[in-house]
């Protein structure tokens, strides 16, 4: 399986996330989001990432159901680097790949 590797700006990015959605929402629902957000990341993205490409960020992008996010990602055999997550209708052309940090 591939090791998993997410960036300092999904983590800043995610933390955001989930501190509005907790706020909104409620605890109970920020924590099933995330856990909603790691499986899919664990159990599904590091075993089957998907090739579609986004062409103008030039990595992948997953939709993660039931959520109002989307991963922002790529990978090769033996990692699965985790760029962003952004809310799903943000506009992703502001986006610049080369901003990430690890």
């Amino acid at each position: 399986m591939r090791r998993i590797v997410r960036s300092r700006t999904y983590f800043t990015q995610l933390s955001t996330l989930l501190e509005h959605g907790s706020a909104v929402f409620g605890t109970a629902v920020a924590e099933r989001t995330l856990a909603r957000i790691d499986h899919v990341i664990e159990r599904h993205l590091a075993q089957f990432p998907r090739k579609p490409v986004d062409r103008q960020l030039g990595l992948s992008v997953f939709s993660i159901l039931r959520t109002p996010f989307v991963l922002i990602y790529d990978f090769d055999d033996s990692e699965l680097r985790v760029h962003f997550i952004v809310p799903m209708r943000q506009d992703r052309k502001r986006i610049d790949p080369k901003s990430v940090e690890w």
